[in-house]
């Protein structure tokens, strides 16, 4: 080393040493802040280049709307704002003594109607059993119909030979005329016999189609039970309606949740469709980030994500990317914005990216930290470095 560096080295520290003490923290401090600058940029540089913050995020959560159905007053409202509320609790209760007046007007009608069934299947029960002992009648008057007039039949064979007989030997001389005299009369009496056996199996023949006509009534009958029946259903749908209607006339709590706001006062009369109440599920929140377009190909499902909440700064949650939209947000605006004139400026897009929480859960699935609410505006930074 030269003699004149070694000079002026002794000649600086030499100079250091004769500066005052006060002097020599000041510019020991300020060496200090330096490096401490310098670290803090390298590892603020490090950490936006593996993270994606954005500011443009708020706590989202499934704010369940409720409405009714039918008109008519509101008659109770047991809950209010912030209330925690179980899933199938009353929340709102709306006049239904009309509804139940009808439904007791309609549970008559399918009482009487049930009645009217039975009436009518007693009838076709007594029907059946009194033209089938009818019908079994005509069938026995028939046998013995047909049977009478076979016998007569044979009657009068016997009785036509006995007569020609007769007739020849009276012809002869062979036999008195008083027997040929009674052989005619037995003749005549046999096909007497025959006609009126023809007669009578007409007669029976008749009474045996008129037993099975008869019989045609248990098909009117049971025709008239089913429409009867078809009646009832009609009642029996009618009921149901209107039980679905008084139903409709209570609303209860669809989740495990908390009442968000209520619309409705007690006294108030309630319009179909008309908004009563708002509550959430505290177990299903997450947060909504909208990235920009820029940024984008960098975020993938899965990545890690530290979130900060404006409302509580000492807050920082932890969670992970679950959803990357799959169209900007300018797509759903409400009011398109054409460029008739030509000119262009160029805005960068926003996707909406879903971010859920992690973090301890109880038992009930409910996270721990209950402060997370919905509408609540948060930071995000996205772990990209993976």
């Amino acid at each position: 080393m030269s003699m004149g560096v070694q000079q002026r080295r002794g000649f600086s520290l030499r100079g250091f040493n004769r500066l005052s003490r006060r002097r020599k923290m000041w510019v020991l401090t300020g060496v200090a802040v330096l490096v401490a600058v310098i670290v803090w940029l390298i590892t603020w540089i490090d950490w936006r280049l593996a993270h994606v913050a954005e500011n443009d995020a708020h706590i989202t959560g499934e704010v369940v709307t409720l409405a009714s159905r039918v008109d008519g007053w509101l008659v109770a409202r047991p809950v209010m704002d912030g209330d925690r509320v179980k899933k199938g609790q009353i929340l709102v209760q709306i006049d239904d003594r009309d509804a139940r007046l009808r439904l007791a007007a309609v549970r008559g009608d399918l009482a009487s109607a049930n009645a009217q069934i039975a009436y009518t299947q007693a009838q076709r029960q007594t029907a059946d059993q009194t033209t089938q002992a009818e019908l079994e009648q005509a069938q026995a008057q028939l046998t013995v119909a047909e049977s009478t007039l076979s016998d007569a039949g044979h009657q009068l064979t016997l009785a036509q030979a006995n007569f020609q007989r007769d007739d020849s030997l009276v012809k002869s001389g062979l036999t008195p005329r008083k027997t040929w005299d009674e052989s005619h009369t037995a003749l005549l009496q046999r096909q007497d016999q025959l006609r009126e056996g023809e007669a009578q199996l007409l007669s029976q023949r008749a009474a045996l189609a008129n037993a099975r006509a008869q019989r045609g009534q248990l098909q009117v009958l049971d025709r008239q039970i089913d429409m009867q029946r078809q009646q009832l259903l009609a009642l029996q749908a009618q009921a149901d309606q209107i039980t679905q209607e008084i139903a409709d006339r209570t609303l209860r709590s669809p989740v495990d949740g908390v009442v968000d706001r209520t619309l409705g006062d007690v006294g108030d009369y309630i319009q179909a469709g008309q908004w009563v109440m708002m509550v959430h599920d505290p177990k299903n929140v997450w947060v909504e980030a909208n990235i920009k377009e820029t940024a984008l190909n960098q975020v993938a499902v899965g990545q890690a994500v530290e979130i900060g909440v404006d409302a509580y700064p000492d807050m920082v949650q932890r969670g992970h990317v679950i959803r990357v939209g799959n169209a900007a947000t300018n797509q759903f605006a409400l009011l398109p914005s054409p460029n008739p004139s030509g000119n262009f400026t160029k805005i960068t897009q926003r996707v909406p990216v879903r971010i859920a929480f992690d973090g301890a859960r109880d038992r009930g699935g409910e996270s721990i930290d209950p402060r997370l609410k919905p509408g609540l505006m948060v930071e995000v930074a996205i772990n990209v470095a993976h």
